[in-house]
Protein backbone atom coordinates (compact mmCIF):
# COMPACT_ATOMS: atom_id res chain seq x y z
CA UNK A 1 0.00 0.00 0.00
CA UNK A 2 1.51 3.75 -0.87
CA UNK A 3 1.13 6.20 1.30
CA UNK A 4 2.81 9.90 1.42
CA UNK A 5 1.36 11.12 -2.19
CA UNK A 6 2.73 10.82 -5.86
CA UNK A 7 6.56 9.96 -6.06
CA UNK A 8 8.79 13.17 -6.23
CA UNK A 9 12.45 12.05 -6.66
CA UNK A 10 14.27 13.18 -3.85
CA UNK A 11 17.90 12.87 -2.46
CA UNK A 12 18.68 15.96 -0.79
CA UNK A 13 21.99 17.74 1.20
CA UNK A 14 23.96 15.45 -1.69
CA UNK A 15 25.26 18.95 -2.96
CA UNK A 16 25.92 20.54 0.96
CA UNK A 17 27.85 16.74 2.16
CA UNK A 18 30.87 19.20 3.61
CA UNK A 19 28.47 22.33 4.64
CA UNK A 20 29.01 22.99 8.21
CA UNK A 21 32.25 21.02 8.59
CA UNK A 22 35.10 18.76 7.66
CA UNK A 23 34.60 15.85 6.13
CA UNK A 24 35.76 14.00 9.54
CA UNK A 25 33.58 15.87 11.81
CA UNK A 26 30.94 16.12 9.31
CA UNK A 27 27.38 13.84 10.19
CA UNK A 28 25.30 12.97 7.82
CA UNK A 29 21.88 11.63 9.29
CA UNK A 30 19.78 10.04 7.18
CA UNK A 31 15.88 9.49 6.65
CA UNK A 32 14.66 7.06 4.35
CA UNK A 33 10.73 7.41 3.15
CA UNK A 34 8.19 6.31 0.27
CA UNK A 35 7.85 8.85 -2.54
CA UNK A 36 6.27 12.68 -0.62
CA UNK A 37 4.00 14.99 -2.57
CA UNK A 38 5.30 18.41 -2.66
CA UNK A 39 3.26 20.08 -0.06
CA UNK A 40 4.43 17.46 2.37
CA UNK A 41 8.45 17.96 1.91
CA UNK A 42 8.31 21.46 1.94
CA UNK A 43 6.81 20.95 5.57
CA UNK A 44 9.53 18.48 5.64
CA UNK A 45 12.95 20.41 4.34
CA UNK A 46 11.69 23.32 6.67
CA UNK A 47 12.29 21.09 9.50
CA UNK A 48 15.39 19.75 7.96
CA UNK A 49 16.93 23.82 7.72
CA UNK A 50 15.55 24.43 11.15
CA UNK A 51 18.00 21.19 12.57
CA UNK A 52 20.87 22.02 10.35
CA UNK A 53 20.92 25.20 11.79
CA UNK A 54 20.60 24.27 15.43
CA UNK A 55 23.15 21.61 14.65
CA UNK A 56 26.52 22.91 12.97
CA UNK A 57 28.44 20.31 11.25
CA UNK A 58 25.10 17.80 10.84
CA UNK A 59 23.22 17.62 7.40
CA UNK A 60 19.75 15.85 7.19
CA UNK A 61 20.11 13.71 4.00
CA UNK A 62 16.35 12.54 2.49
CA UNK A 63 16.37 9.99 0.64
CA UNK A 64 12.71 9.00 -1.63
CA UNK A 65 14.51 8.17 -4.40
CA UNK A 66 12.61 4.90 -4.63
CA UNK A 67 9.55 5.87 -4.78
CA UNK A 68 6.63 3.55 -5.30
CA UNK A 69 9.01 0.79 -5.11
CA UNK A 70 9.84 1.82 -1.20
CA UNK A 71 7.43 -0.74 0.19
CA UNK A 72 8.59 -4.30 -1.25
CA UNK A 73 12.00 -3.43 -2.80
CA UNK A 74 13.26 0.03 -1.68
CA UNK A 75 13.55 0.22 1.73
CA UNK A 76 14.93 -3.21 2.30
CA UNK A 77 17.48 -2.25 0.15
CA UNK A 78 18.61 0.85 1.83
CA UNK A 79 18.47 -1.13 4.85
CA UNK A 80 20.52 -3.47 3.89
CA UNK A 81 23.20 -0.65 2.47
CA UNK A 82 26.42 0.48 3.60
CA UNK A 83 24.43 4.14 4.34
CA UNK A 84 21.50 3.03 5.84
CA UNK A 85 18.69 5.08 6.85
CA UNK A 86 18.89 6.54 10.59
CA UNK A 87 14.86 7.17 10.24
CA UNK A 88 12.49 5.58 7.74
CA UNK A 89 8.86 5.51 6.83
CA UNK A 90 6.90 2.75 7.78
CA UNK A 91 3.27 0.96 7.59
CA UNK A 92 2.38 0.24 11.16
CA UNK A 93 1.34 -3.31 11.84
CA UNK A 94 2.98 -6.66 10.56
CA UNK A 95 5.64 -4.62 8.73
CA UNK A 96 7.04 -2.80 11.88
CA UNK A 97 6.71 -5.71 13.88
CA UNK A 98 8.56 -7.38 10.96
CA UNK A 99 11.34 -4.44 11.29
CA UNK A 100 11.31 -5.67 15.93
CA UNK A 101 12.19 -9.52 14.94
CA UNK A 102 14.74 -8.60 12.33
CA UNK A 103 16.65 -6.47 14.81
CA UNK A 104 16.19 -3.58 12.86
CA UNK A 105 13.70 -1.53 15.12
CA UNK A 106 14.89 0.95 18.22
CA UNK A 107 12.80 0.55 21.00
CA UNK A 108 11.53 4.45 20.85
CA UNK A 109 9.52 3.91 24.31
CA UNK A 110 11.15 7.01 26.50
CA UNK A 111 10.76 9.74 23.06
CA UNK A 112 7.20 8.04 22.27
CA UNK A 113 6.09 8.92 26.16
CA UNK A 114 6.96 12.59 25.13
CA UNK A 115 3.96 12.51 22.45
CA UNK A 116 1.34 10.05 24.29
CA UNK A 117 -0.39 12.92 26.30
CA UNK A 118 -1.20 14.65 22.83
CA UNK A 119 -1.40 11.80 20.55
CA UNK A 120 -5.01 9.39 20.07
CA UNK A 121 -4.68 6.11 21.91
CA UNK A 122 -5.96 4.28 18.58
CA UNK A 123 -2.95 6.51 16.78
CA UNK A 124 -0.51 3.23 18.21
CA UNK A 125 -1.67 0.61 17.13
CA UNK A 126 0.71 -0.77 15.30
CA UNK A 127 4.05 0.58 16.34
CA UNK A 128 3.50 -1.49 19.75
CA UNK A 129 5.07 -5.20 20.09
CA UNK A 130 6.11 -6.56 23.47
CA UNK A 131 5.18 -3.66 25.91
CA UNK A 132 7.32 -1.41 23.82
CA UNK A 133 7.49 1.17 21.04
CA UNK A 134 8.81 1.13 17.64
CA UNK A 135 7.83 4.17 16.09
CA UNK A 136 5.79 7.52 16.35
CA UNK A 137 2.57 7.61 13.95
CA UNK A 138 2.48 10.67 12.03
CA UNK A 139 -1.22 9.85 9.96
CA UNK A 140 -3.88 7.67 10.57
CA UNK A 141 -4.98 6.66 7.06
CA UNK A 142 -8.59 5.44 5.82
CA UNK A 143 -7.09 2.94 3.14
CA UNK A 144 -10.30 2.60 1.30
CA UNK A 145 -12.77 5.60 0.40
CA UNK A 146 -14.52 5.64 -2.20
CA UNK A 147 -14.02 8.97 -4.06
CA UNK A 148 -15.27 10.44 -6.87
CA UNK A 149 -16.18 13.39 -9.22
CA UNK A 150 -19.00 15.53 -7.94
CA UNK A 151 -19.66 17.22 -10.85
CA UNK A 152 -19.89 13.98 -12.74
CA UNK A 153 -22.25 12.72 -10.74
CA UNK A 154 -24.37 16.03 -10.76
CA UNK A 155 -24.23 15.34 -14.64
CA UNK A 156 -25.83 12.23 -14.44
CA UNK A 157 -28.30 13.38 -11.92
CA UNK A 158 -26.52 10.67 -9.29
CA UNK A 159 -26.98 10.63 -5.69
CA UNK A 160 -24.24 9.08 -3.53
CA UNK A 161 -25.49 5.60 -3.10
CA UNK A 162 -26.20 4.63 0.89
CA UNK A 163 -26.65 1.07 0.02
CA UNK A 164 -24.91 -1.30 -1.98
CA UNK A 165 -27.31 -1.75 -4.70
CA UNK A 166 -27.64 1.73 -5.18
CA UNK A 167 -24.27 1.30 -5.72
CA UNK A 168 -24.60 -0.79 -8.29
CA UNK A 169 -26.79 1.44 -10.08
CA UNK A 170 -24.39 3.98 -9.96
CA UNK A 171 -21.79 1.58 -11.58
CA UNK A 172 -24.53 0.89 -14.38
CA UNK A 173 -25.59 4.65 -15.11
CA UNK A 174 -21.92 5.68 -15.36
CA UNK A 175 -21.03 2.61 -17.73
CA UNK A 176 -24.09 3.41 -19.48
CA UNK A 177 -23.21 7.34 -20.05
CA UNK A 178 -20.23 5.84 -21.45
CA UNK A 179 -17.57 6.37 -18.61
CA UNK A 180 -15.43 4.24 -16.74
CA UNK A 181 -17.62 3.71 -13.27
CA UNK A 182 -14.63 2.85 -10.71
CA UNK A 183 -11.13 3.01 -12.16
CA UNK A 184 -7.89 1.57 -10.70
CA UNK A 185 -4.13 1.47 -11.68
CA UNK A 186 -3.63 -1.63 -10.42
CA UNK A 187 -0.32 -2.95 -11.93
CA UNK A 188 1.19 -3.17 -8.67
CA UNK A 189 -1.67 -5.25 -7.40
CA UNK A 190 -2.12 -3.57 -4.21
CA UNK A 191 -5.04 -1.00 -5.05
CA UNK A 192 -7.40 -3.71 -6.10
CA UNK A 193 -6.29 -5.84 -3.16
CA UNK A 194 -6.80 -2.99 -0.54
CA UNK A 195 -10.20 -2.52 -2.18
CA UNK A 196 -11.83 -5.61 -2.01
CA UNK A 197 -9.62 -6.43 1.46
CA UNK A 198 -12.76 -4.52 2.91
CA UNK A 199 -14.84 -6.40 1.38
CA UNK A 200 -13.54 -9.58 2.81
CA UNK A 201 -14.21 -8.22 6.57
CA UNK A 202 -17.46 -6.89 5.75
CA UNK A 203 -18.53 -10.22 4.00
CA UNK A 204 -17.00 -12.82 6.44
CA UNK A 205 -17.04 -10.74 9.77
CA UNK A 206 -13.91 -9.10 11.14
CA UNK A 207 -12.35 -12.34 13.66
CA UNK A 208 -13.24 -14.75 10.75
CA UNK A 209 -11.23 -12.43 8.07
CA UNK A 210 -8.56 -11.89 10.58
CA UNK A 211 -7.48 -15.68 11.42
CA UNK A 212 -7.93 -16.45 7.80
CA UNK A 213 -5.48 -14.46 6.83
CA UNK A 214 -3.17 -15.24 9.96
CA UNK A 215 -3.28 -18.57 8.13
CA UNK A 216 -4.82 -19.87 11.52
CA UNK A 217 -5.07 -23.61 12.09
CA UNK A 218 -8.86 -24.91 10.55
CA UNK A 219 -8.96 -21.87 7.92
CA UNK A 220 -8.18 -21.25 4.11
CA UNK A 221 -8.30 -18.30 2.08
CA UNK A 222 -10.77 -20.70 0.03
CA UNK A 223 -12.86 -20.22 2.62
CA UNK A 224 -16.84 -20.06 1.30
CA UNK A 225 -17.10 -16.26 2.65
CA UNK A 226 -13.78 -15.19 0.52
CA UNK A 227 -15.10 -16.76 -2.35
CA UNK A 228 -18.26 -14.59 -1.71
CA UNK A 229 -16.27 -11.45 -1.78
CA UNK A 230 -14.29 -12.35 -5.04
CA UNK A 231 -17.64 -12.71 -6.17
CA UNK A 232 -18.06 -9.40 -5.77
CA UNK A 233 -15.37 -8.38 -7.77
CA UNK A 234 -15.77 -10.87 -10.43
CA UNK A 235 -19.15 -9.62 -10.99
CA UNK A 236 -17.51 -5.90 -11.28
CA UNK A 237 -15.48 -7.07 -13.58
CA UNK A 238 -17.61 -9.00 -15.84
CA UNK A 239 -20.44 -6.27 -16.12
CA UNK A 240 -17.65 -3.24 -17.12
CA UNK A 241 -17.75 -1.72 -14.37
CA UNK A 242 -14.17 -0.96 -13.68
CA UNK A 243 -11.13 -0.25 -16.42
CA UNK A 244 -10.57 -3.14 -18.59
CA UNK A 245 -6.65 -2.08 -18.24
CA UNK A 246 -7.14 -1.81 -14.41
CA UNK A 247 -4.12 -4.70 -14.31
CA UNK A 248 -1.90 -3.29 -16.46
CA UNK A 249 -2.34 0.67 -15.77
CA UNK A 250 0.01 2.19 -13.74
CA UNK A 251 -0.63 4.19 -10.43
CA UNK A 252 0.16 7.79 -11.20
CA UNK A 253 -1.21 7.53 -14.90
CA UNK A 254 -4.34 6.14 -13.40
CA UNK A 255 -5.39 9.52 -11.79
CA UNK A 256 -5.75 10.93 -15.26
CA UNK A 257 -9.22 9.81 -15.87
CA UNK A 258 -10.77 10.92 -12.80
CA UNK A 259 -9.32 14.60 -13.06
CA UNK A 260 -10.72 14.48 -17.46
CA UNK A 261 -14.35 13.26 -16.00
CA UNK A 262 -13.85 10.52 -18.02
CA UNK A 263 -14.56 7.77 -14.81
CA UNK A 264 -16.84 8.33 -11.21
CA UNK A 265 -15.11 6.49 -8.82
CA UNK A 266 -11.53 5.58 -7.64
CA UNK A 267 -11.07 3.39 -4.59
CA UNK A 268 -8.03 4.55 -2.63
CA UNK A 269 -7.34 5.88 0.87
CA UNK A 270 -6.84 9.44 2.24
CA UNK A 271 -3.76 10.78 0.73
CA UNK A 272 -6.24 10.93 -2.21
CA UNK A 273 -5.97 14.61 -2.67
CA UNK A 274 -1.84 14.53 -2.71
CA UNK A 275 -2.13 12.56 -5.64
CA UNK A 276 -4.35 15.10 -7.79
CA UNK A 277 -1.97 17.76 -6.48
CA UNK A 278 1.09 15.83 -7.34
CA UNK A 279 -0.58 15.35 -11.15
CA UNK A 280 -0.80 19.48 -11.17
CA UNK A 281 -4.76 19.92 -10.48
CA UNK A 282 -6.33 21.66 -7.74
CA UNK A 283 -7.94 18.96 -5.93
CA UNK A 284 -9.68 21.99 -4.14
CA UNK A 285 -11.39 23.50 -7.60
CA UNK A 286 -12.23 19.98 -8.94
CA UNK A 287 -14.33 19.48 -6.24
CA UNK A 288 -14.03 15.88 -6.08
CA UNK A 289 -15.30 13.76 -2.50
CA UNK A 290 -15.50 11.12 -1.43
CA UNK A 291 -18.29 8.33 0.84
CA UNK A 292 -17.57 4.99 2.63
CA UNK A 293 -18.64 1.59 1.19
CA UNK A 294 -22.25 1.16 1.67
CA UNK A 295 -23.06 -1.77 3.63
CA UNK A 296 -22.57 -5.07 2.24
CA UNK A 297 -26.25 -7.50 1.92
CA UNK A 298 -25.99 -10.54 4.09
CA UNK A 299 -22.72 -9.08 5.44
CA UNK A 300 -20.94 -10.78 8.79
CA UNK A 301 -18.89 -8.43 9.58
CA UNK A 302 -19.20 -4.53 10.91
CA UNK A 303 -20.61 -2.87 7.91
CA UNK A 304 -18.65 0.49 8.84
CA UNK A 305 -15.81 -0.96 9.11
CA UNK A 306 -13.06 1.36 8.02
CA UNK A 307 -10.31 -0.43 5.98
CA UNK A 308 -6.98 2.16 7.57
CA UNK A 309 -3.79 1.93 9.48
CA UNK A 310 -1.31 4.01 11.13
CA UNK A 311 1.67 5.13 9.34
CA UNK A 312 4.76 7.13 10.67
CA UNK A 313 8.51 6.57 11.47
CA UNK A 314 10.95 4.44 13.26
CA UNK A 315 14.66 4.69 13.91
CA UNK A 316 16.91 1.75 13.05
CA UNK A 317 18.64 0.36 15.55
CA UNK A 318 21.62 0.36 14.25
CA UNK A 319 22.06 4.19 13.96
CA UNK A 320 25.01 5.38 15.39
CA UNK A 321 22.96 9.11 16.33
CA UNK A 322 20.13 8.23 18.19
CA UNK A 323 19.95 11.61 20.06
CA UNK A 324 20.20 13.56 16.54
CA UNK A 325 17.36 11.18 15.61
CA UNK A 326 15.03 11.95 18.57
CA UNK A 327 15.91 15.82 18.05
CA UNK A 328 14.64 15.82 14.28
CA UNK A 329 11.67 13.63 15.28
CA UNK A 330 11.02 15.89 18.02
CA UNK A 331 10.72 18.51 15.10
CA UNK A 332 9.03 16.59 12.65
CA UNK A 333 6.20 16.15 14.86
CA UNK A 334 6.00 19.07 16.53
CA UNK A 335 2.39 20.78 16.66
CA UNK A 336 3.42 23.16 14.09
CA UNK A 337 4.72 20.89 11.78
CA UNK A 338 1.51 18.67 12.39
CA UNK A 339 -0.96 21.17 12.14
CA UNK A 340 0.94 22.13 8.47
CA UNK A 341 0.42 18.67 7.12
CA UNK A 342 -2.98 18.80 7.62
CA UNK A 343 -3.48 21.97 6.56
CA UNK A 344 -1.79 21.01 3.42
CA UNK A 345 -4.22 17.91 3.14
CA UNK A 346 -1.93 15.35 3.97
CA UNK A 347 -4.72 13.04 5.90
CA UNK A 348 -5.58 12.78 8.87
CA UNK A 349 -2.49 13.48 11.49
CA UNK A 350 -1.99 12.01 15.06
CA UNK A 351 -1.54 14.78 17.55
CA UNK A 352 -4.73 16.09 18.77
CA UNK A 353 -6.16 19.36 18.27
CA UNK A 354 -3.73 19.69 14.93
CA UNK A 355 -6.51 18.48 12.23
CA UNK A 356 -7.62 21.47 9.97
CA UNK A 357 -11.40 20.51 10.31
CA UNK A 358 -12.21 24.08 8.39
CA UNK A 359 -10.98 21.85 5.46
CA UNK A 360 -14.22 19.91 4.76
CA UNK A 361 -12.42 16.73 3.32
CA UNK A 362 -10.46 16.87 6.97
CA UNK A 363 -13.34 17.13 8.98
CA UNK A 364 -15.14 14.50 7.33
CA UNK A 365 -12.00 12.21 7.27
CA UNK A 366 -11.48 12.99 11.39
CA UNK A 367 -15.49 12.30 11.96
CA UNK A 368 -15.29 8.79 9.87
CA UNK A 369 -12.78 7.71 11.88
CA UNK A 370 -13.79 8.39 15.60
CA UNK A 371 -17.72 7.73 14.54
CA UNK A 372 -17.04 4.84 12.26
CA UNK A 373 -17.18 1.03 12.75
CA UNK A 374 -14.28 -1.04 13.78
CA UNK A 375 -10.60 0.01 11.95
CA UNK A 376 -9.36 -2.82 9.95
CA UNK A 377 -5.76 -3.47 8.69
CA UNK A 378 -5.01 -4.00 4.75
CA UNK A 379 -3.66 -7.37 4.34
CA UNK A 380 -0.28 -6.30 3.04
CA UNK A 381 0.20 -4.37 6.06
CA UNK A 382 -1.60 -6.06 9.07
CA UNK A 383 -0.17 -9.67 7.75
CA UNK A 384 2.02 -12.03 6.31
CA UNK A 385 3.22 -10.30 2.91
CA UNK A 386 3.55 -13.40 0.98
CA UNK A 387 -0.10 -14.33 2.04
CA UNK A 388 -0.95 -10.92 0.68
CA UNK A 389 0.23 -11.32 -2.57
CA UNK A 390 -0.98 -14.46 -3.14
CA UNK A 391 -4.72 -12.84 -2.37
CA UNK A 392 -3.85 -9.83 -4.02
CA UNK A 393 -2.81 -12.40 -7.27
CA UNK A 394 -6.05 -13.97 -6.95
CA UNK A 395 -8.52 -10.56 -6.73
CA UNK A 396 -6.25 -9.33 -10.17
CA UNK A 397 -7.34 -12.52 -11.61
CA UNK A 398 -11.20 -12.19 -10.76
CA UNK A 399 -11.59 -8.77 -11.51
CA UNK A 400 -10.19 -9.67 -15.44
CA UNK A 401 -12.62 -12.82 -15.08
CA UNK A 402 -9.75 -14.97 -16.46
CA UNK A 403 -10.38 -17.41 -13.43
CA UNK A 404 -13.52 -17.70 -11.07
CA UNK A 405 -13.23 -16.81 -7.55
CA UNK A 406 -12.87 -20.47 -6.62
CA UNK A 407 -10.46 -21.46 -8.90
CA UNK A 408 -7.83 -17.79 -7.98
CA UNK A 409 -8.55 -18.65 -4.19
CA UNK A 410 -7.88 -22.22 -4.85
CA UNK A 411 -4.25 -21.19 -6.29
CA UNK A 412 -3.68 -18.70 -3.33
CA UNK A 413 -3.64 -21.15 -1.01
CA UNK A 414 -1.56 -23.66 -2.72
CA UNK A 415 0.85 -20.99 -2.99
CA UNK A 416 1.05 -20.30 0.45
CA UNK A 417 0.85 -24.09 1.74
CA UNK A 418 4.21 -24.24 2.85
CA UNK A 419 3.89 -21.15 5.16
CA UNK A 420 1.60 -23.45 7.07
CA UNK A 421 3.73 -25.88 7.96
Amino acid sequence: MKRLGSVILLFLAASALFAGGSGEDQVILRVGSSGISMDAMAIFEDNIAEFEAANPGVTVQWDSSSGDDYQFAGLPALLQSDTPPDIYFEWGGARVKNHYLDGEAMDISDLAAEFKPNFSTSSWGGFEYDGAVYGLPLNQDITIQMWYNKNLFNELGLSVPTTYDEFINVCEVVKAAGKTPIVMGNADAWVAGNFIGLFLYRVAGDDKAEAIMNLEPGYSLADPDFVKALQMAYDMGKAGYVNADMNTLGYEESFIPMVNGDAAMYPLGSWYPGEIEAIGKDFTELGHDYFMLPPIPGGKGDQKSILGLNTGYMINSKTEHKELAYDFMRLMYSMDSQKRHSLEGEGNVTMIGANDTSNPVVAKMVDDLSTGGVIVAPPDTGYDLEMAFALYEAIAKVFENVATPEEALAAAEANIAHLRK
